[in-house]
């Protein structure tokens, strides 16, 4: 039997007694990318936003590794998401007065339990492979949108992550550098960390194992569609496509 990564149950969330979710059940296997997609209010980033810890829903059950989430005290659930789960957001939200390479490490300076110089030497290794080394003293103003983005997915994953949850990653990248991006993404999943993302974008859906569909705070359908291969890119965007037109997407 696969191993359940994260495990929602009846999963509700109001805002001024207005249902914004609405008994949301599924799971999200370890090694798994599964993506959530939605026409825009449809609850996806509140969706992500709970199931992650950074928000509490209003009632139901969220099970990370076997361990109840909405049990756990704010203190503790900082650190299991300090320890467990890395964060790309379509805003990188670095702070302004760190350079990009001490942006990258101060999750790791959060968290403890390493040598600070270990850790800068494995985020140099980072953004070597992610092609960005050569900005790590920059200011994150003097950076790309494509930079700022490789960087925070060099954050993201600077405390080795078991899952990496994304809101609209890529929402302010082109095309070109989207690819790219996901690239990246497909590759860390096929390394073995497990992946939820939300997303507007069919192509970025597209490299997921499954898609699940919201429509007004329920689950509407999901489409499973395996792992990602660049051989069948063009078969998979074709079947998404179709899928999201019976959504009415």
């Amino acid at each position: 039997m696969e191993q359940k990564k994260l495990e929602v149950k009846c999963l509700c969330k109001n805002f001024n007694d207005n249902p914004v979710l609405q008994e949301i059940d599924f799971h999200v296997d370890a090694n798994e990318f599964v993506a959530v997609m939605g026409q825009s209010g449809c609850g996806k980033s509140t969706l992500l936003y709970c199931v992650s810890g950074m928000d509490r829903p209003t009632s139901g059950e969220i099970r990370f590794d076997g361990c109840e989430m909405l049990g756990l005290s704010d203190k503790e659930m900082e650190k299991l998401r300090l320890q467990h789960m890395g964060f790309i957001f379509q805003k990188a939200n670095f702070l302004k007065n760190l350079s990009i390479a001490d942006n990258i490490v101060f999750p790791a300076f959060q968290l403890g339990g390493r040598n600070r110089t270990e850790i800068r030497r494995e985020a140099e290794q980072m953004m070597d492979r992610l092609g960005i080394i050569f900005v790590a003293d920059h200011d994150i103003r003097q950076v790309s949108g494509g930079q700022l983005q490789r960087a925070a997915i060099c954050r993201a994953m600077i405390n080795h992550p078991d899952i990496l949850f994304g809101d609209e990653p890529t929402g302010a990248l082109n095309s070109s550098t989207t690819q790219e991006v996901m690239d990246i993404v497909s590759e860390i999943n096929r390394e073995g960390t497990t992946v939820l993302f939300v997303t507007h974008d069919a192509k970025v859906a597209a490299r997921a194992d499954r898609i699940i569909y919201l429509e007004d705070g329920r689950i509407k359908d999901e489409l499973r569609i395996g792992k990602y291969k660049d051989s069948d890119r063009w078969e998979r965007e074709r079947k998404m496509q179709g899928w999201l037109g019976k959504m009415k997407f």
